[in-house]
């Protein structure tokens, strides 16, 4: 039962006007939005008002709770849901099972990274911007879908084909297409 949610902003997109989506979201969710007015607040606050649309009972966004590392789940459902945000885009996924899933502009490479994000096949299939936000993404949705951060030890799986394993769990990864946009999607196989 896969869904996949997004809104595309506009280039003239207000971002300051966030009360009304703020005064929307229950206590749960207000409690871990930053009190400073932002784009990447306006982008959190789009990503949790898509959830509450589209869940199949709007009072659950009320039983959202967050992991140690803060990745947000619903008690005691079978409904699984992965927000990501990138400057004009705001995805959302939908599943029966754990999800993860991240959208990017295409950016240059940062090399200064490099070794922690990446294996050393990975970083030697690097040629171009497009190349590094396709394994940023791969790599985030992964990274989402467990649950962990870079302490994980990004570099210590490659995400370089569809189906991987990772940490003894086996991945399945596919790109989602949205035009301007790199975005994939983690499922475990």
């Amino acid at each position: 039962m896969l869904k996949i949610f997004h809104k595309i902003l506009p280039d003239d997109f207000d971002y300051s006007n966030q009360e009304y989506l703020y005064a929307l979201m229950p206590e749960n969710i207000r409690a871990i939005l930053s009190m400073k007015i932002s784009k990447k607040r306006m982008l959190s606050l789009i990503g949790w008002k898509l959830l509450l649309d589209n869940l199949p009972d709007p009072a659950l966004l009320s039983k959202v709770a967050f992991e140690e590392k803060g990745k947000p789940f619903i008690p005691n459902s079978n409904i699984h849901f992965n927000i990501s945000n990138t400057k004009g885009i705001v995805v959302l996924a939908l599943h029966n099972k754990p999800v993860g899933i991240d959208v990017e502009q295409p950016r240059k490479p940062s090399k200064i990274i490099f070794s922690r994000v990446f294996c050393e096949d990975e970083i030697r299939s690097i040629t171009c911007s497009e190349d590094f936000t396709i394994l940023w993404t791969r790599k985030e949705a992964v990274v989402k879908l467990l649950g962990g951060g870079i302490s994980m030890g990004l570099s210590n799986f490659s995400v370089l084909d569809d189906c991987v394993d990772v940490f003894g769990r086996k991945v399945h990864l596919s790109s989602v297409e949205f035009i301007g946009y790199i975005s994939h999607l983690a499922v475990y196989d």
